[in-house]
């Protein structure tokens, strides 16, 4: 699949004499748990001449831990990603998934002008489940449970079990089992941080009114009925958002099933970009 893509990429941009596409900068955010890592892969099949900023949030190694107290909420996330959006000089395509994907909405909504489109697999912004439909509060409920059991059990000075509640709740029961002992320990690490990511994305109204941007929305087939349904509201309420299904993959889609996720986004891309004269490109 992995070169199936890359013949694609290599058909896409050199197949058309006149015009050629102009790819705007790239900027991937990942989910909660990891770090700018998530993105190798994409980067690889990414056009070299793209730029390409697959960028670490709060609670990676490469940024440390959050040091704001309790408080906390994706605008404090944001503060340094719209600066670093800002120094490219240019409106850029954000590639999101999970809590990166929340936060590219956010991003979005609050700051249009720094954003050319959005591809993002799963965003995980449950406050959009606070509707007046009661299947909607069941799927909040069980999702506001798992971030109060995580956060106890952080409190209680047992991370490693805190760690081992969320990888199996996205992963699967069992999951954590799977993990290899140094990939455990970087959970158990990072996994405060979580606590903070649930209630930034419980308590903070999605702006999704004031998103006006070309979005591709990723689904995977299999993934928990409380991400479905946040695309399912996405889908309807973004007025210019597409839906792209993954048959078979769930809310791991993005390392699972990397190749179907990678080419999804960039044909996103090919799709979203400008076009300029070949001639002007090579003067």
């Amino acid at each position: 699949m992995a070169s199936e893509i890359q013949e694609e990429k290599l058909q896409s941009l050199s197949s058309r004499s006149d015009p050629i596409t102009e790819i705007s900068p790239v900027v991937a955010l990942h989910c909660s748990g990891h770090d700018s890592h998530q993105w190798d892969f994409l980067r690889t099949l990414i056009e070299p001449s793209v730029p390409f900023h697959a960028f670490d949030l709060i609670g990676t190694p490469a940024r440390g831990p959050w040091k704001g107290g309790f408080k906390f909420g994706l605008q404090d996330e944001a503060v340094a990603l719209i600066a670093h959006i800002a120094r490219i000089g240019e409106p850029v395509h954000i590639v999101g998934h999970s809590y990166g994907g929340a936060l590219g909405l956010h991003i979005a909504g609050n700051q249009p002008e720094l954003v050319l489109s959005l591809c993002l697999y799963e965003p995980t912004s449950f406050s959009l489940l606070k509707t007046d439909q009661v299947e909607d509060g069941r799927l909040l409920k069980e999702i506001e449970t798992l971030a109060s059991d995580i956060q106890s059990a952080v409190e209680q000075g047992c991370s490693e079990f805190a760690a081992s509640l969320y990888t199996d709740f996205w992963g699967g029961v069992g999951s954590w089992q799977t993990l290899s002992r140094a990939r455990r320990q970087a959970l158990a690490d990072w996994i405060p941080k979580v606590v903070l990511d649930f209630q930034a994305l419980i308590d903070e109204p999605a702006q999704t009114r004031n998103v006006s941007v070309p979005t591709t929305l990723m689904l995977g087939s299999q993934s928990h009925p409380h991400t479905q349904r946040i695309v399912e509201i996405l889908t309807r309420d973004l007025d210019q958002a597409k839906l792209t299904e993954i048959p078979g993959a769930d809310h791991l889609g993005p390392f699972r099933f990397r190749d179907c996720v990678a080419g999804v986004i960039w044909r996103h891309l090919l799709e979203h970009s400008s076009t300029k004269d070949r001639s002007r490109a090579s003067a």
